[in-house]
Formats: C-alpha cells, structure tokens, sequence
C-alpha cells in the first residue's frame, strides 16, 4: 500500500482562479480512455495552461491555487497525476465533487485557505502539515493556520487514495477466521 506524507515542503506554484477539470487540469481524453495509471498522469498534468508545468514539478512542490479549482465535470484522472507527482494542493476554493476526487485520489490538499495565493511568491519555499492546517512560508517567515480536512479524510488520504485503503481491507478481512 501507498503511503503518503501529511507533511510537505517545497517550492510553491501559483495558478489562478477558474482553473478546470477538464483541460486545464488534465486533457479530456484520458477520462475518456479511462486512464488510471499515476505514472502515465503525472507526466499530463496542468498541459493545458502550461506545457512545461509538470516537467517542473518535484514530489514534495506545492499547488497553489485561487477559487473553483477544478471547476467543471468530476473526473479523477487530474488527481491521480497529483497523487502520481507526489505533490499537494492548497485551493482558496475548491467544488465538493472535486474535493472528494482528490480525496480518493489521495492527494494531499487544504481546500480552504483564503488569501494564501495573494501572501505566496511563486517559487517560494512552504512546509505544510495537512493534518493541522498550519502552513508556514519558509521563504517569508509568515505563518498561516487554515482549518485541516477531517481524519477520515486524512486517513485515505494516508492510504493513497481510496482503492489502496478498500484493498488494505479486503486483505484484512480474508486474513480474519
């Protein structure tokens, strides 16, 4: 099973508002051709506002985004390419389907955390631990504290998503007399 970090620090990469689901995030064919391997995603996400973007990234970089990130229809092949990058998400704003695909996925997010985008530099070094909410800006000195997303959440979150957590319990319970 995967296990992913509730802490992270690296480099910060700042998008807009508005960012969508299809296109901006990740290209409408891969949900069309059901496309479900991290190591195939990883490498196509954010190709629609920035054809370089991905080839930037490094496990542990930070997304930082403005309202409505991933607007539009709920496809989770985006978040699996987050997860399969190893980096996390902090949104000022994000819509409910959206947010439950990227818990599934497993990426590791804030959804809520208002004006960070205005007080981040791109390229500006933060260490976030997802399980409190605190968000500390290396670069700056400045520390945020935004609300933390719920322990449920964080624990398939942890798993690496939800198909690894079901899995982890279907081998459990085979093991159970």
């Amino acid at each position: 099973m995967i296990k992913i970090a509730m802490q992270m620090e690296g480099r910060a990469f700042i998008l807009g508002n508005d960012i969508a689901n299809d296109g901006h995030l990740m290209a409408l064919e891969f949900a069309l051709s059901r496309e479900s391997d991290p190591e195939v995603l990883r490498h196509q996400i954010f190709k629609g506002l920035d054809e370089a973007l991905a080839g930037q990234l490094t496990p542990g970089d930070l997304i930082v985004t403005g309202r409505r990130f991933a607007q539009g229809n709920p496809h989770i092949q985006g978040f699996i390419g987050l997860q399969g990058a190893r980096i996390g998400l902090l949104t000022e704003s994000i819509p409910s389907a959206s947010y439950r695909l990227a818990i599934n996925a497993g990426v590791p997010l804030l959804p809520s955390c208002p004006g960070l985008r205005a007080q981040t530099t791109q390229g500006d070094i933060l260490r976030v631990d997802f399980e409190t909410g605190s968000v500390i800006n290396v670069t700056s000195g400045e520390e945020l504290n935004f609300a933390p997303i719920p322990v449920h959440a964080r624990a398939i979150i942890m798993a690496g998503g939800w198909p690894p957590m079901f899995e982890a319990r279907l081998a459990a319970a085979k093991t159970v007399p």
